[in-house]
């Protein structure tokens, strides 16, 4: 006979042994990466502090309560970054973004990606699941609901796992918790992950609030479990209501919403330098669009309009369309696009130094406050907390200046790789020839912040020397915010055209994180190198935040460089523990700069056939030798790895 206990013995070692298994296939997995080597997507940091450094996780006792009624409602749409602390307890544990919903209800989302608000995992020693990302309510106010309420307080959401994220596993979930009177957390629902679970839409859940929660502090809390060492695991949460007068099959709601970002007015592009634009405008202007989705179940006439404007002179460039009518009418939860013709290039100004050209789509559609009540042929009485007008415009800004971008400027995921040596190299077209002068890059990750790596820009991406325009070493620049773009300046700018490509080659194994924008797939543009052959990304979607600028000052000043009477002679190695060599007896002069311009230590020692540079007592990080020879100027960045 099998007593309990040794049932409860076996169990522990069939999860021992199962723990075992998972930290092989783990190690496994890691090491294939480590060797194989591609380009991957990772989740964001959630939020930066003032000084320009990851916001770490508050605990929630630490954080202000609020006391808020029903309705209470919740579409992000008007959300930047993080939930509005007016109705979440503890808004920095998630992220709010424009890109990853795939079908969503309304613009933006909430992420829950099973990662901490640094972007790391919550225990990266970890094997087992836990608790990671949650979103909790401000403390609501149930306690004044009468009699006839008790059956009709309900909580819908809309969730979907995955989006345009990572895929959660089958042992990872999503759960939603009610606090009862005594402060405890009980499980109201759940939701597990896996392909089979995985949709293009979202689906919208309507969860019954008891009588035994009718208190005044009441919350609900959104809560995901999954590996606490990753990998990431991606919850998509919109549009929350929670109000009495409902009913089980309330899923209708007289909201007629618009869902993402317009396109912009060129493509592929979503900025362009202004000399290249006019070269060329109608290789690159192009319809727009915006989606519209129907929230309720009865069809809508609906009206849109679309307007550009260029808001630096705040001038209306074009109407595009004027109370143009849906035809035919949107049906009940109908989801449609709305387009837009080409935005006529003679009403632009050719002459003007830049273009800020900000597209408006928004819709007519009845929308108005949340109705309370209405007496017939007397009064309607509106609460004025829920605006469903507040979902009825989007914007975007098209941008013709002095660089090229495929990304929105708003990062939704990060994307890299991390193998030592690995390269990055991304496509874009100059109409004629320009001189290219910076190179800016959203390296969102402070931590990365000092890590050195080698700028290129290449011609063309093959085994000729020739087709390397540009190289030389940087180190990261810390970020002032999520989607900050630092610029780097390239020390001799080179001349491009036609089809040209710029990225970096990295130093470390460790995984060197870029922004990448969800909202625009530029995918097929981008390439990598970890084993000496350039091969086309097949793994990441979206627009990297990498973009090639041509500054005008720099250009209208630039005079290129007299040929040397002197050959630059070899520096070496590089990257360094220490110790350089100079190539050259006759180095006249000699200076060290670190980073920031400021001189650095050094000792010189000759020997046949050049100077040994000794940089040892200078710390780690990336350094400009400056040095002379029969009156040539030369510099050489070194990577100092000591």
């Amino acid at each position: 006979m099998v007593t309990s206990l040794q049932k409860r013995k076996k169990k522990k070692r069939i999860a021992a042994i199962d723990l075992r298994i998972k930290a092989i296939i783990l190690s496994l997995f890691v090491v294939s990466l480590s060797v194989t080597g591609q380009i991957v997507e990772r989740p964001l940091p959630n939020t930066f502090n003032r000084s320009g450094g990851v916001r770490y996780a508050r605990s929630q006792t630490s954080q202000t309560l609020a006391t808020v009624n029903i309705p209470f409602w919740e579409d992000f749409s008007t959300s930047n970054l993080i939930p509005s602390v007016s109705k979440w307890s503890n808004s920095d544990n998630v992220r709010i973004s424009n890109g990853l919903g795939r079908n969503a209800p309304t613009i933006n989302v909430a992420v829950f990606d099973g990662v901490d608000v640094n972007g790391a995992p919550y225990d990266a020693n970890s094997l087992i699941n836990g608790a990671t990302d949650s979103l909790v309510s401000q403390l609501i106010d149930l306690s004044t609901l009468g009699a006839d309420q008790v059956d009709s307080v309900y909580l819908s959401f809309f969730w979907q796992l995955n989006g345009n994220g990572e895929i959660p596993d089958l042992e990872d979930s999503l759960v939603l918790q009610f606090k009862d009177a005594l402060g405890q957390w009980q499980n109201v629902w759940s939701q597990v992950g896996g392909r089979e679970n995985e949709s293009d839409d979202f689906t919208q859940q309507l969860i019954q609030v008891p009588r035994n929660y009718f208190f005044d502090s009441f919350q609900f809390r959104f809560q995901s479990y999954s590996r606490l060492a990753g990998a990431f695991d991606t919850w998509l949460l919109d549009y929350i209501f929670l109000n009495d007068s409902r009913h089980a099959n309330d899923i209708a709601h007289p909201d007629r919403a618009l869902t993402r970002k317009p396109s912009f007015l060129i493509a592929p592009y979503s900025a362009m330098p202004t000399e290249q634009f006019f070269a060329n405008p109608g290789r690159y202007l192009v319809e727009t669009d915006a989606e519209f989705y129907n929230l309720n179940e009865f069809f809508q006439p609906i009206q849109f309009n679309t307007i550009v404007r260029e808001t630096s002179g705040d001038t209306e460039i074009e109407i595009l369309n004027n109370e143009t009518i849906a035809n035919p009418i949107p049906d009940g939860f109908e989801r449609r696009t709305f387009t837009s013709p080409a935005l006529n290039s003679n009403l632009l100004n050719v002459n003007a130094d830049s273009l800020l050209l900000e597209t408006t789509y928004f819709i007519r559609s009845g929308d108005n406050f949340l109705i309370e009540a209405i007496d017939p042929g007397v009064d309607t009485t509106f609460n004025q907390s829920v605006d469903y007008r507040l979902n009825d415009t989007v914007r975007v800004t098209t941008v013709i200046d002095d660089y090229l971008a495929y990304d929105d400027g708003d990062p939704d995921f990060a994307a890299g790789i991390n193998q030592r040596g690995g390269q990055i190299a991304y496509a874009f077209f100059a109409e004629q020839r320009a001189l290219l002068t910076h190179i800016d890059i959203n390296f969102p990750f402070t931590q990365q912040a000092g890590e050195p790596i080698e700028l290129l820009v290449w011609s063309d991406l093959d085994d000729n020397p020739e087709s390397v325009l540009f190289q030389d070493s940087y180190s990261v620049i810390r970020p002032s915010s999520i989607g900050d773009l630092r610029a780097y300046a390239l020390d001799t700018p080179v001349f491009v055209q036609d089809t040209f490509y710029i990225g970096f080659q990295q130093a470390t194994n460790e995984f060197l994180a870029v922004g990448l924008d969800k909202n625009n797939d530029t995918g097929d543009k981008l390439f990598f190198n970890v084993s000496g052959d350039w091969r086309p990304n097949e793994f990441v979607r979206g627009s990297l935040m990498m973009r090639p600028r041509f500054d005008k000052e720099v250009a209208d000043n630039f005079v290129p460089a007299s040929q040397p009477s002197e050959v630059a002679p070899s520096v070496y190695p590089n990257p360094s523990n220490g110790r350089v060599f100079i190539a050259h007896s006759n180095i006249e002069t000699l200076k060290v700069y670190d980073n920031w311009g400021t001189e650095g230590a050094y000792e010189l020692t000759e020997t046949t056939g050049g100077i040994y540079i000794d940089l040892s007592k200078n710390k780690k990080g990336i350094y400009l030798l400056k040095f002379s020879i029969g009156g040539d100027v030369f510099t050489k960045r070194i990577i100092l790895n000591n």
